[in-house]
């Protein structure tokens, strides 16, 4: 699979990897589909370059970046 993330205004990137580890781990202990899976953990990460410090505060913009995010196996075109 390949994400793609929306795009966000950056204010650091500091954490951002750490952000889409700790996704992708709680997506795979949830026993979530990998889809689902890459595109919660990639909106995190995205939700992470936008501020200083990081913490998911606002539920509603995290939903808005998921949404933002395109998956795609990598056989596609």
């Amino acid at each position: 699979l390949h994400a793609t993330p929306p795009k966000v205004s950056v204010a650091s990137t500091v954490g951002a990897g750490d952000s889409l580890l700790a996704g992708m781990l709680h997506g795979l202990l949830r026993f979530d589909l990998p889809e689902t899976t890459l595109r919660r953990a990639t909106a995190i990460a995205a939700m992470a370059v936008t501020q200083i410090g990081f913490g998911i505060s606002d539920d509603a913009q995290l939903a808005r970046l998921e949404s933002g995010v395109h998956v795609r196996t990598l056989t596609e075109q």
